[in-house]
């Protein structure tokens, strides 16, 4: 079609070869590129080294990191973030921190990226108060958060139970300013539902759905099997009926709980089992 090869193409080819892990491919076409004197880019770089660190192949990332540099290209938050990722995947921690606050020596300024790699990292080996002085020292450095770093440091929260904690956070976000999304408010429903607060949980829940966010059918089954237990009758019905507006099916968990919770308060049940015997097939 009489169209030369540029650098967009050439980089949306070697991305989609090193997401299949065809590396080899991917190299030949990085040559390629090189013969034709079509110069790579940052995002020709970042795909390669990418692809080496999640492989563990962190000296090798550093070598293109180096050739990157020798050919006039300069790096950016996301190369050396992808490079930090790679060190903490092999358990150092300490070299990626030394990376982030090397990289703006090199040129390049740490953006939350950075910061959000190693918060994840301490939030996977259950470091949570480290990632918390990373949060408070990222924002003494006129960082401000955004949802991603907000979701990292509820997310680990909720996952060592400090729930209550979790909670404080999504109310700080929302006070600095920053919208919560359905990640945020999805995780501090199931983490408020999996330490039994499920009438606070409802609050969350009320507050997502004024947002607009819509929880996983998960998320409103275990909220109504709380609130029955709890003897909620009605704030449980209210849930399943935001349930059934977003066509969504409910379990036969979920079934007998509400049944049960209505016989034990004397309830007729009657509506309860038409309903049941009306969407049969959303019962597993």
């Amino acid at each position: 079609m009489r169209f030369r090869l540029n650098m967009v193409s050439f980089n949306i080819m070697i991305k989609g070869y090193v997401e299949k892990g065809e590396w080899d491919e991917a190299c030949s076409l990085f040559e390629e590129m090189l013969e034709r004197k079509v110069q790579p880019t940052v995002v020709t770089y970042n795909s390669l080294i990418g692809y080496l660190c999640r492989k563990g192949e962190v000296d090798k990332g550093m070598e293109l990191l180096k050739d990157m540099s020798r050919k006039g290209k300069f790096p950016n938050a996301v190369t050396y973030a992808l490079i930090m990722e790679g060190l903490c995947f092999l358990g150092k921690f300490s070299e990626a921190k030394k990376i982030m606050f090397d990289m703006e020596y090199r040129g390049c300024k740490p953006r939350l990226v950075n910061y959000g790699v190693l918060m994840s990292d301490l939030g996977k080996r259950g470091e949570i108060e480290e990632a918390r002085g990373l949060f408070v020292e990222m924002k003494k450095r006129r960082f401000k958060p955004d949802v991603v770093t907000y979701n990292i440091l509820i997310n680990y929260l909720c996952k060592e139970g400090r729930v209550s904690d979790a909670y404080k956070v999504l109310v700080e976000m929302q006070v600095e300013g920053c919208e919560p999304n359905s990640a945020t408010y999805r995780m501090v429903v199931d983490g408020l539902c999996a330490v039994g607060e499920f009438e606070r949980g409802l609050k969350v829940f009320n507050a997502m759905l004024t947002s607009r966010h819509c929880p996983r059918p998960g998320t409103f089954c275990c909220l109504i099997k709380g609130l029955c237990e709890k003897g909620k009758l009605s704030e449980a019905c209210f849930v399943f009926e935001e349930m059934g507006k977003r066509n969504m099916s409910f379990h036969s968990e979920g079934w007998e709980a509400l049944t049960g919770a209505a016989c034990g308060e004397g309830r007729v049940v009657s509506e309860l089992l038409t309903e049941l015997v009306t969407t049969g097939s959303s019962v597993v």
